[in-house]
């Protein structure tokens, strides 16, 4: 596996979460923050549907149901969760600049005991000192 076939995702990622942060905190303070995640989903359901056609290697609405598990449905009211937490975040006064970090710090560690105790993922001395720094950046952070 080459670099950019393994870096590419977070690198989208990357740019998305930060395109998603900005626009979070740019939800004007009138509108209602349930109707902004709502709009969201409008352009989100038509912009994958679209992909789906273009790039899906099965275009069958009935074969994708009948391969569907519990996944889709929890992912998609865990995206619903994230989306209002974070357009409140900010109207509650959070700044861009931490507000998402100590999310995402605080994500990373919650994913890690996950991976440890679901998913049999080894934990390392270094991985374990990382996340103690993580821990102690949030506490400097916060202060």
């Amino acid at each position: 596996m080459n670099i950019i076939s393994y870096g590419w995702p977070i690198a989208l990622l990357v740019v998305a979460h930060t395109i998603y942060q900005i626009s979070a905190k740019s939800v004007p303070d009138a509108m209602d923050p349930f109707a902004a995640v709502f709009f969201n989903y409008v352009v989100a359901a038509a912009l994958a549907f679209c992909l789906w056609m273009v790039m899906g290697q099965d275009r069958s609405l009935t074969t994708q149901l009948s391969k569907m598990n519990w996944a889709p449905v929890t992912m998609a009211m865990a995206i619903t969760a994230v989306e209002v937490a974070s357009v409140f975040m900010y109207k509650v006064g959070w700044n861009i600049s931490i507000g998402s970090t100590v999310a995402n710090i605080l994500t990373a560690i919650a994913l890690a005991g996950v991976g440890v105790l679901i998913y049999k993922d080894v934990m390392t001395v270094n991985q374990l000192i990382g996340i103690g720094l993580c821990i102690a950046g949030l506490v400097v952070m916060n202060r």
